[in-house]
């Protein structure tokens, strides 16, 4: 039986009132073809609903989406900011809180992964030139760091991989180990040590499915899901 994926959904409120949830669905196929069942998270406002999730999925997919309002890393608002409704912080560090309650694997994917650096207490860069480009994908490489899971998996020191963000970890959280760094200088991987599969990545490997790469990390999330 395929493990189930809860993934967390991005949210636009509406001039007539409430907000409409969605995701991108190339993260729904991954999980899928790599072995798991996915389910959608809606946003929504209950104080034991994050909980009751993290009881029923097995796994947590934190997708991307626009940016964490600073204040929630003790800083103000500069330029070139997008801002990410607080529901959906509120709601995404809840699941997040819960599920690391339950010993349950977590995987992160670009603002993900800003969410897990945020949630444990570390800083983002709010805008940095050079790694989005629209409607283009721009590559660059990265450098595993030895000894970390996320190159155990994966099973090189050197990837080249995807940049659609113009945000990224400025200060690592504390407990969390940068796991991959961009060759100037931007961290695009976190983990944090342990049994517990929570892992977060800059790029987004759910649109890199052909590469082996990113077959191999949704594997190995997808596997840790199962036991």
């Amino acid at each position: 039986m395929r493990p189930v994926i809860g993934i967390t959904q991005d949210i636009e409120f509406k001039e007539s009132g409430g907000f409409r949830a969605y995701l991108d669905k190339s993260y729904a196929d991954a999980i899928y073809r790599f072995g798991g069942m996915p389910v959608m998270i809606p946003v929504m406002e209950g104080e034991s609903i994050p909980e009751e999730y993290a009881r029923r999925i097995d796994g947590l997919l934190l997708s991307g989406g626009d940016d964490i309002h600073p204040r929630y890393y003790s800083e103000e608002v500069m330029d070139g900011v997008t801002l990410s409704p607080d529901l959906r912080t509120d709601f995404d560090f809840a699941l997040l809180r819960e599920m690391l309650a339950a010993g349950k694997p977590v995987f992160g994917i670009c603002l993900g992964i800003q969410s897990i650096n945020v949630y444990f207490g570390g800083k983002l860069h709010q805008d940095i030139p050079g790694h989005k480009e629209k409607g283009g994908d721009i590559r660059h490489m990265v450098t595993l760091a030895r000894g970390s899971m996320l190159k155990d998996i994966i099973g090189s020191e050197r990837l080249p991989v995807n940049s659609y963000h113009h945000q990224a970890i400025s200060k690592v959280a504390p407990g969390l180990y940068p796991s991959a760094v961009s060759d100037d200088g931007i961290v695009e991987a976190v983990e944090l040590p342990g049994e517990k599969f929570v892992v977060g990545v800059q790029w987004h490997p759910e649109r890199m499915q052909e590469e082996e790469s990113s077959r191999r990390l949704f594997k190995a999330f997808i596997a840790r899901c199962g036991n």
